[in-house]
């Protein structure tokens, strides 16, 4: 269910890494957006004034303001994966920033996430030669000469590396043991061990205090405290999954059950004590096996796709449907490798456009691509889209014109490197 990527960072397929981004995206521009750095400014006192350093000195709810968009543009660009290097690497920067100057009025752990943020993007810019699902991808693939893409197109890669979710597991993992290890040795490691937090009573004085004092009431809190055996057992257990995740990790073992364990932690955080700290699940879900959902909702039919083996411009129109068949349902065939049962049809003219072959029935042009496109179950609204009679007769006129003019507006026709 979760990948354990210090164990091993190679995937099938690069959707995890795809997955992530967006994840990372979502999570970020939700935490920034709703920020009111006005209002925030409006305080008349630091709470921390060691971060001041951190305020613009001139107009800093302005200034912030427009950080916090400029932030947000980053992010699109870096969940879509375009220049993830800069989009990423700054990205941090500018988080790093947002959150120093949040310290002044809020050091919670909700301030305290942002920096998490940071080093997601920091290893995801690092190691940005990995995401090959996104639009440097796609980029990049105009340097491939046409026998490397073909031979992409036709046969693609066994394994992809995600070093990006591998250190960013260790580093979540590493703060989950910090925490677990504060709790057991809250005076620092030669302060002295302390078993309070192993019996009922410290983590019971917290659901009472918090009942007493805030302002969210949630009655199940006290009254699990008249059962010191369960207050115990989830003292014990939180523990067990925040050392041991760290544990699992190095060792190479499973961290699903850590994991599961630590969002049902954070879910009777909630439930006990009314701390709504959201931050947990985006973050761990960034390492959830999606493309084994993924495997699930493509389609099982097999299709065959004729295409251009010498055209630049209609191999890179292939680029990621070849990455998204992680199940190999799609045989993709050059036109000089058609097999007779295609090359003898009379309905068929493999020089004008691609074609899919789903059994004996043929697609052409604009609705092969909508043919491709419904492989992928996750897209069906585009598909649904792609079949209304106004955008089928504007899609079908751009692919003629395209495929009309593909030799002469765009990188086509390319000889062999043999």
């Amino acid at each position: 269910m979760f990948v354990n990527y210090f164990a091993d960072s190679e995937r099938s397929s690069p959707v995890n890494l795809a997955v992530g981004r967006t994840i990372l995206t979502v999570w970020l521009v939700w935490k920034t957006a709703m920020y009111d750095w006005n209002e925030f400014f409006e305080v008349p006192f630091y709470l921390t004034p060691e971060f001041t350093w951190a305020v613009p000195p001139v107009a800093p709810g302005l200034f912030m303001t427009a950080e916090k968009w400029v932030l947000i543009g980053l992010l699109v660009l870096f969940a879509v994966g375009y220049r993830v290097r800069f989009t990423g690497g700054v990205s941090a920067l500018v988080l790093a920033h947002f959150g120093a100057v949040r310290e002044i009025q809020n050091n919670s752990g909700e301030t305290q996430a942002l920096f998490l943020g940071v080093y997601f993007l920091l290893f995801y810019s690092l190691f940005s030669e990995t995401h090959v699902l996104s639009a440097d991808g796609l980029r990049q693939t105009k340097d491939w000469s046409v026998d490397s893409l073909r031979s992409f197109i036709v046969s693609g890669r066994d394994s992809y590396q995600l070093p990006a979710l591998k250190w960013s597991l260790l580093v979540i993992a590493m703060i989950y043991f910090g925490s677990g290890f504060n709790k057991l040795f809250p005076d620092g490691p030669f302060g002295g061990f302390h078993a309070g937090y192993f019996g009922s009573v410290t983590l019971s004085r917290i659901i009472v205090v918090r009942d007493a004092v805030y302002q969210w009431h949630v009655p199940i809190g006290p009254a699990l405290v008249e059962y010191p055996v369960l207050i115990t057992a989830g003292s014990i257990g939180t523990l067990v999954v925040e050392m041991g995740l760290l544990v699992a990790v190095l060792l190479g073992i499973t961290i699903t059950p850590f994991v599961v364990g630590l969002l049902g932690f954070q879910t009777a955080v909630v439930v006990l004590l009314g701390i709504l700290f959201v931050d947990t699940y985006p973050i761990l879900l960034t390492f959830f096996a999606w493309d084994r959902v993924y495997e699930r909702l493509v389609a099982d039919r097999q299709i065959d796709v004729v295409f251009d083996g010498q055209c630049y411009f209609c191999m890179r129109s292939l680029y990621l449907f070849k990455l998204l068949d992680v199940n190999g349902t799609i045989e993709f065939v050059p036109q000089a490798a058609t097999p007779e049962k295609y090359a003898s049809r009379d309905d068929v003219d493999f020089q004008s456009a691609m074609y899919v072959f789903d059994g004996e029935i043929a697609y052409e042009g604009y609705y092969a691509f909508r043919e491709l496109i419904r492989q992928y179950r996750v897209f069906f609204p585009l598909v649904w889209l792609m079949g209304l009679a106004p955008i089928a007769q504007t899609g079908r006129q751009v692919y003629q014109y395209v495929a009309a003019n593909r030799g002469a507006q765009f990188s086509c026709r390319v000889e062999s490197d043999d």
